[in-house]
């Protein structure tokens, strides 16, 4: 029987009964159960066929009349104990992911406080993630951009938060070569989780450490990205004060560990990677200027040289790298800081760790500096009394 003859014969019978041509009531009975059957049957059927979306391939609206009619087939569940949206954010039908949460949601699906079975756990072989990270994880790099895509869609109705790239670890999940745009789409959203997201207790630099070089290529760059001013995450420390830095030798290797750097730190990059080196690292700063010494004459984001970015951390980083001080040329000790105004002699006189020794070094270098200094103090109290007068 084809659809049509089946939907003659139900007109057929609504018509008898309607007008009563018909009055038997055990006949009318056997009928309904028949067609409650037969309705049953069908729901069936469309559950079985959600599961196919990607090969039978139906438009999104026709998907939201089905989950419309038969809302039990948003939870259908197949041999593997998946629901529609599981399965197809692990297939390739994650274009109808959002209209399968939208319409979840109106029925609970996944249960309480799921998202429409977005935040589900997918039971196949014990996997433990949800839809979302399923979602930020699966496919290969000819899909990244449609999934990321998809990811946008789910944002742009709310389905998506901001709180899920922490709280899911949607950074963690997504961080491979095969979905590094979600990865950079989430790392452009909330930055800040590159720096806060935590992996059993590790931060995620230290925790991507022992993984692959292309997962850790691609935490890295984001790290440069988005934290340009801190030195990337080479310098974020784990509970016990480990750098990642330090991690990444520890689980990579030291030559391997620069190897990676090295190609991510091109000459064009233009990147101050030695003055994070010496302040926050210093002890790490020979095999840094080996690999780097292009990047020895450039200025940080504050106008520094690094000779200044070190004066400026104070004369404990100073006293870590005694070749800076050895250096300093005449002119470089006539020169200001370009963010505290400080000669260099000032800088190593400040503060708890104040040398005062290396202070009086450098004034018996270049005496001059003091001259400059007091006529610059001159000049000020001139301008203050000429604005006095003036207000008298």
């Amino acid at each position: 029987m084809d659809i049509s003859t089946f939907q003659s014969n139900l007109d057929f019978i609504k018509s008898l009964y309607f007008h009563e041509e018909w009055k038997d009531e055990v006949c009318k009975k056997e009928i309904l159960e028949a067609l409650n059957e037969c309705n049953q049957k069908i729901e069936k059927a469309f559950g079985k066929s959600m599961h196919m979306l990607w090969d039978h391939k139906p438009s999104v609206e026709a998907v939201e009349k089905v989950a419309k009619k038969f809302p039990s087939t948003l939870s259908c569940i197949d041999k593997n104990g998946r629901i529609p949206i599981q399965h197809a954010a692990v297939g390739y039908g994650f274009e109808y992911v959002p209209i399968l949460a939208k319409e979840g949601i109106k029925h609970n699906v996944g249960g309480d406080n799921a998202r429409g079975g977005l935040l589900t756990a997918d039971p196949y072989k014990n996997w433990g993630w949800n839809t979302l990270q399923i979602l930020s994880n699966v496919g290969d790099d000819d899909n990244d951009a449609k999934r990321l895509h998809m990811l946008k869609e789910l944002r742009k109705s709310g389905l998506l938060l901001k709180k899920d790239i922490q709280e899911q670890n949607l950074l963690m999940y997504s961080c491979w070569e095969e979905s590094k745009r979600r990865f950079q789409y989430f790392a452009d959203w909330d930055q800040n989780a590159l720096l806060e997201t935590r992996i059993h207790n590790k931060p995620l630099i230290h925790y991507l450490a022992s993984q692959s070089e292309k997962r850790i290529i691609v935490i890295l760059k984001a790290g440069f990205k988005y934290h340009a001013n801190i030195g990337g995450l080479l310098f974020i420390k784990d509970d016990q004060g480990t750098t990642a830095l330090d991690c990444l030798y520890n689980e990579k290797g030291v030559e391997k560990t620069m190897s990676l750097l090295h190609d991510i730190l091109s000459p064009k990059c233009d990147y101050p990677i030695l003055h994070h080196v010496f302040v926050q690292a210093p002890q790490h700063k020979d095999i840094f200027m080996k690999k780097f010494p292009w990047a020895f004459h450039l200025k940080d984001h504050n106008g520094r040289t690094v000779h200044q970015a070190v004066l400026a951390a104070g004369p404990n980083i100073m006293n870590k790298n005694d070749m800076i001080l050895a250096t300093l040329t005449d002119n470089q000790i006539q020169t200001k800081d370009p963010i505290t105004t400080l000669y260099p002699f000032a800088a190593m006189a400040v503060g708890e760790h104040a040398d005062l020794e290396n202070t009086f070094y450098l004034l018996r270098r270049q005496p001059s500096v003091m001259d400059w200094h007091s006529r610059s103090d001159n000049g000020g109290s001139s301008n203050r009394r000429k604005r006095r007068k003036i207000q008298k």
